[in-house]
Order: structure tokens, then C-alpha cells, then sequence
């Protein structure tokens, strides 16, 4: 093998081929030595010591890994670093020669490319984490350092969501797979990261219809003189389609309290006051939901008192939230959302998209409890969650 030395001395060189091609082009090789040559390409290491090729290489192709050490190096695809040891040279790493040149030759993605697909892929949760609805699990995926392929995919995901939403689709997990394009089905890890960050069935994704959970002492009555008492039971859950038909609420409500924390909501159910009707706000409220509590608005109006997390995101829910009663001139106003909530130890620090969206609450019109609850967020640079008071 024809080789010429770079440098050297008593225990250790580094040796080149003797004629080098710029840039490198493949020899010819073998089945096998052109997926070990594959297995050593991969990643964006220059250099890589000898012991991680043998590896890469596995015990069954240590004997392959010799010789394609030794055609490589002939070749100029590398140039090999040596140490002296027990009277004889031993390889002690490589440093490629053209790497990118070498990876596009094989079809392995590129030092390049994957530096542009991870700028992408940043670029991309930047614009995710200043929507409303994604931007909380967009900023926690942007914080993972979760390897590229995996965080297209979610990211993917919820590009997906809001499209969904803002067509108002309703429909199974299957229904959402299929909206979002997928050659495969969505699989149980992207199912639980979702429902880690969502309500999917509010959002209307589930194998379920939409619901609308409520608790109080109100009777619903539907054509035929069927009913429902509520104060048979803690809290009761309902198909939100099923309250388009309805006819009355009997004992109508004094008030409806709205709490987005389902702790919170079931602590309170067991401790409600006459005269109030519950409602557990599932996440950002749909147009199912919405549609269903308009039902029951229309049946029996009364204020609204609303609670949502002292966040900026519970902002945003206890405006949507209160839509339904905006919708009918009806009065509301925020309930256990005051800036002191933010001196609750377990309260946290502000991430990008937590400022994201306080910038959008600046100009949104907000009551006093909240324009204080915002600027104290802001001044502080902290939230908190409804579970640890209410």
C-alpha cells in the first residue's frame, strides 16, 4: 500500500495516500465494505478514534474493518493517525477526507443537511410557539434536545392541531392520522406526548364524542319529559352533542363558575354553594363545547365567574372561556386569578412562549383582574397553577 507520512516521530504518525483525489471518490467496493464504509459515515465527526469504527463495526466484521481501513486510506478517504506500541504501528483514528463529499456519494445525509434541517426545524417552533393554542408545547419541544427526526415529526403534529382546530373538525384519532397526512398511523409515544400537552377529546380528537362536564343542583329536561338531576351525582359528563335538543334547565343557576384545573373543578364540586352551577373548562374551550354551554346559556343565564391558571395561557382560556357570555351580553368576570396567586411557591419562570403571548395580551381588551394578573407576570417573570389554591 502506497503511503507518504504528514508527520511522525519515535511513537506516533500520520499517514496520507500517496496520490489523493480532490474531492474523494469511492473505490470500488464490495457489498460489505460499503455498508461498514456507510456505518463509519454516519454522524458529523471529522475525525473518529479507531476503537469507535471497530465498534461500529461489531465483532463479526472485524476482519472487513481491517481491510477497509487499508483501502480506504489507499484511496484518500482518510488520513490515518498511528501509535507505536509492543514494537509495532497500531491505528489510533482517522480524519476524513471530505466528509460531506463522502456521505453524498453513499446517500447519507450530509453535515450540511442536517445542520439546515435542524435551522428548520428551529425556525419552525419559533413560529409554533407564537400561536395560543400550540406555543406552550412547542417552546417544551424546542427546550427537549430531542434528536431532529422525532421533533420534525411532532412538530408536524402540531402544525396538524391547528389546522384542526381552526376548521372546527371533530372526529376519532383515526379522523386526525388521516388529516394530518400520514403514511402511518400516529403512533402511542406521539399519542401521549399529545396528551401530555392537551385535552384531545375538547379539542375533538378521541374515540369519544365531545363533552361537557358539569356539577350543581339544576335539572335538565329534554323533549319526551326526559331529565337529568345533577345533584344525584358529584359531577356528571355529557356528549356536548346531546344538550343541542335540550328544553329547560329547572332550578336555574344564580351564577356558573367555569374552572380549568380538574383538580380544582372536583374539589370544588364537592364543596358547591347553592345557586351555582360548576362547568370544567377542558383546555382551550371548542366549538363543541362552546356550542354546548350556549345551550345551556340560553336556557338559563346568569353571570359567569372563571378560573383558569395564572399564566399566560389561562389568560387566553378564561377569554375564550367567556365567549359564550360575551356572545349574549351576559356578565363575567375572573375569579381566583389576582397577581397574588404569583407568590405561590411552586410558581414558575416564563418561557418564550409565555412571553409570546403576554406581547399578544397587550393589546387585547382584558378586565382589571386580569390587566393586573398580565402586568405582574410581566414584572415579575413568573405563573403559576390554579390546583396549588383553589
Amino acid at each position: 500500500m502506497s503511503t507518504r507520512e504528514l508527520s511522525a516521530d519515535r511513537s506516533r504518525r500520520h499517514r496520507a495516500a500517496q496520490a489523493p483525489v480532490w474531492p474523494p471518490t469511492l473505490p470500488a467496493l464490495d457489498v460489505d465494505e460499503r455498508e461498514l464504509l456507510a456505518d463509519w459515515l454516519r454522524g458529523s465527526a471529522d475525525s473518529r478514534p479507531w476503537t469507535a469504527l471497530l465498534d461500529a463495526a461489531g465483532a463479526a466484521r472485524i476482519e472487513l474493518a481491517d481491510r477497509l481501513a487499508d483501502r480506504a486510506l489507499a484511496a484518500g478517504l482518510f488520513t490515518l493517525k498511528e501509535k507505536f506500541e509492543r514494537g509495532r504501528w497500531l491505528r489510533a483514528g482517522v480524519a476524513w477526507v471530505g466528509l460531506e463529499a463522502l456521505q453524498a456519494a453513499l446517500g447519507l445525509p450530509t453535515r450540511g443537511q442536517r445542520d439546515g434541517e435542524r435551522q428548520a426545524l428551529a425556525d419552525q417552533l419559533a413560529t409554533l410557539m407564537a400561536d395560543a393554542l400550540v406555543g406552550e408545547a412547542a417552546q417544551d419541544l424546542a427546550e427537549s434536545r430531542m434528536a431532529v427526526k422525532p421533533a420534525q415529526a411532532r412538530a408536524a403534529l402540531l402544525q396538524a392541531l391547528i389546522t384542526w382546530v381552526a376548521a372546527g373538525r371533530q372526529g376519532l384519532r383515526r379522523d386526525f392520522a388521516l388529516h394530518l397526512d400520514h403514511t402511518k398511523a400516529v403512533g402511542e409515544g406521539e399519542w401521549a406526548w399529545l396528551e401530555r400537552h392537551f385535552d384531545l377529546p375538547a379539542l375533538g380528537i378521541g374515540p369519544f364524542a365531545p363533552t361537557l362536564t358539569l356539577a350543581g343542583a339544576a335539572s335538565l329536561v329534554w323533549p319526551g319529559a326526559r331529565r337529568l338531576d345533577l345533584a344525584a351525582l358529584p359531577f356528571v359528563t355529557l356528549p356536548a352533542e346531546a344538550l343541542a335538543p335540550l328544553l329547560a334547565v329547572e332550578t336555574a343557576p344564580t351564577r356558573w363558575w367555569l374552572i380549568e384545573n380538574r383538580a380544582s373543578f372536583e374539589k370544588q364540586a364537592a364543596r358547591l354553594a347553592p345557586g351555582t352551577l360548576l362547568v370544567w373548562v377542558a383546555g382551550r374551550p371548542t366549538r363543541a363545547w362552546a356550542a354546548a354551554v350556549g345551550r345551556l346559556l340560553a336556557l338559563a343565564p346568569a353571570p359567569a365567574a372563571i378560573s383558569a391558571d395564572a399564566d399566560p395561557a389561562g389568560i387566553e382560556i378564561a377569554l375564550a372561556a367567556a365567549r359564550p357570555w360575551v356572545d349574549r351580553d351576559l356578565p363575567w368576570q375572573p375569579e381566583a386569578m389576582e397577581p397574588a396567586r404569583l407568590s405561590h411557591p411552586r410558581a414558575q419562570a416564563l418561557g418564550t412562549h409565555d412571553r409570546a403571548t403576554l406581547a399578544r395580551l397587550a393589546q387585547a381588551g382584558l378586565p382589571p383582574m386580569l390587566v393586573a394578573l398580565r402586568d405582574a407576570m410581566l414584572a415579575r417573570g413568573l405563573k403559576a397553577e390554579q390546583e396549588g389554591w383553589l
